[in-house]
């Protein structure tokens, strides 16, 4: 990405931001990805675990040999989870697990 069009993101509010990427799902672009990764989510709810970060959800993800397009398409899947009522947020954070990262705090989320 561009500087320049990084500077355009890094000025929209959040909700433009949500908006964009609502449009990216209806171009087509990752909406296969936010759909399993949705299923993901549906199928971590139904198991003993009560608490999920971003890193379980592409841990299931990557054992299916699913990926995004775009790796931010994960923002939108948490933020369409979070918006349907699958996940809260419990004010708590983590080392990411994904090398990708860095170790980066990644939220945590329980199920509703």
């Amino acid at each position: 990405m561009s500087k320049e069009i990084n500077i355009i993101v890094d000025n929209l509010t959040s909700n433009e931001k949500l908006q964009r990427a609502y449009s990216l799902i209806k171009s087509g672009d990752d909406y296969s990805f936010i759909r399993q990764a949705l299923r993901a989510i549906v199928y971590l709810s139904k198991t003993k675990i009560q608490e999920i970060s971003s890193c379980d959800v592409w841990g299931l993800l990557d054992n299916s040999n699913i990926s995004a397009n775009n790796p931010r398409s994960m923002g939108v899947v948490i933020k369409l989870a979070h918006k349907n009522g699958l996940i809260q947020s419990t004010g708590n954070y983590r080392p990411s697990r994904r090398k990708q990262a860095n170790q980066r705090p990644v939220r945590i989320w329980r199920f509703c």
